[in-house]
């Protein structure tokens, strides 16, 4: 954990809901210009410490450009756009460059805390050092602190460190999704220094539906889901509190990163979190859970819309 930071300031706003519609409980699409400003000045009053965007998340890194307010200086975090191509060439390494660059000038800043690979399947492709060599000129320039990269399991955190000692990863956790806790993942990310970033904390919005409600593709998980919320219950949190504290209270989690579509949304997950968590107790679950729920991207279509 970073030592000595507040809790808000280990608090990250995901911005994939301003550039696309996105998110299972997304009922309402996108937000509008005025709403994204009005996200991000509540970001800048509360103390929020980072912004996660990426190159793919539509118009996202503009509207950050656009109405990030002045003296608001959080750690922006983006992610490289995928690479088309099954091999990747020389000319690949200039395209990460370029990237690298547009997202500075879209977002109107001169440095980036970190840029990472959005897509790490690229580095299972030949050529791939071109983009670990793209990514150490960026650092070399000064244009981004930290490069790592965006992971969905331990096995594409070896991947990974096959090709570089990553300074930050982007990782999904929640309280249904320990599988990187106890595979002891974590664990090895901080003993070499990584700074671990927790997305996907709220899985999309499941774990704060009501789970009868859910779709009957995720009925496997109703059980489960009532099952930490009464455990929630018990110690006096919400379903939004408890989803929260559950990530804020796992040591090796650095920050928490979190996508709004309101900032009333906002408003309530910074309530939930103002001074309550840090002296929490371990969250823990055995529930042996199929990875298809887990991971979004293999979730059907319907989820996606």
């Amino acid at each position: 954990m970073l030592k000595g930071m507040p809790t808000l300031s280990r608090l990250c706003l995901g911005t994939v809901q301003f550039g696309l519609d996105y998110g299972v409980s997304n009922r309402s699409g996108k937000p509008e210009e005025s709403e994204v400003a009005n996200i991000l000045s509540y970001a800048a009053e509360s103390g929020v410490g980072y912004l996660d965007t990426a190159s793919d998340y539509g118009n996202a890194e503009d509207l950050i450009g656009r109405y990030l307010p002045r003296g608001f200086s959080p750690r922006i975090v983006t992610k490289l756009p995928s690479i088309g191509n099954e091999v990747i060439s020389p000319t690949q390494r200039q395209f990460v460059s370029d990237s690298i660059s547009r997202s500075l000038e879209r977002m109107r800043v001169d440095r980036l805390h970190a840029a990472l690979l959005h897509n790490v399947m690229d580095l299972a492709k030949p050529g791939a050092e071109y983009l670990v060599e793209a990514l150490l000129d960026a650092q070399g320039r000064g244009e981004v602190s930290l490069i790592g990269a965006s992971v969905y399991d331990a096995d594409q955190i070896s991947l990974v460190q096959q090709h570089f000692r990553p300074q930050l990863i982007q990782l999904p956790f929640s309280a249904l999704d320990r599988r990187l806790s106890k595979s002891g993942a974590l664990k090895n990310l901080k003993s070499a220094g990584t700074e671990i970033h927790a997305r996907s904390i709220f899985l999309q919005g499941l774990l704060l539906m009501d789970p009868q409600k859910l779709p009957d593709f995720f009925a496997p998980l109703r059980q489960h889901i009532d099952s930490v919320r009464l455990n929630w219950e018990k110690r006096g949190l919400t379903a939004l509190s408890g989803a929260i504290a559950s990530v804020l209270a796992q040591k090796e989690i650095d920050v928490v990163v979190v996508g709004v579509n309101r900032k009333s949304e906002f408003v309530e997950i910074v309530d939930s979190i103002r001074g309550a968590f840090e002296g929490s107790t371990e969250f823990d679950s055995d529930f042996a859970i199929n990875p298809i729920y887990l991971n979004p991207a293999r979730w059907p279509s319907f989820t996606k819309s």
